[in-house]
């Protein structure tokens, strides 16, 4: 392994990797750390069609959500959405949704 792992992502083999899965795939998936925490995911999404971020509700700020965006941006890689996850739904706010019956009748004999 290299000194720095990332350069494995900018290889060759790597690039020839995503053509070969995007070819054979409707859907290919490539999950990444952290971009405030490493570059690998503004090198993985040189080679993605769409790019998403994933924000922990309650856990990231939105000075982090904002950093990340920007280190996107000045990477030249656009993100089309954003994730928000490990949202809990409390048990009070819990509502039930139910269906109604109707009935057609015709006046006509």
């Amino acid at each position: 392994m290299p000194p720095n792992p990332s350069e494995l992502l900018m290889s060759e083999r790597f690039t020839q990797l995503v053509k070969w899965a995007s070819e054979n795939y409707d859907l290919v998936l490539i999950d990444t750390p952290p971009i405030l925490a490493v570059t690998d995911a503004a090198i993985v999404g040189r080679h993605a069609g769409t790019t998403l971020m994933v924000a922990r509700y309650a856990v990231n700020t939105l000075k982090e959500v904002e950093t990340s965006l920007s280190r996107f941006e000045q990477n030249g890689i656009p993100v089309k959405g954003v994730i928000l996850n490990s949202i809990f739904r409390r048990a009070t706010g819990y509502q039930d949704y139910g269906y109604y019956e109707y009935e057609y009748k015709s006046d006509s004999k």
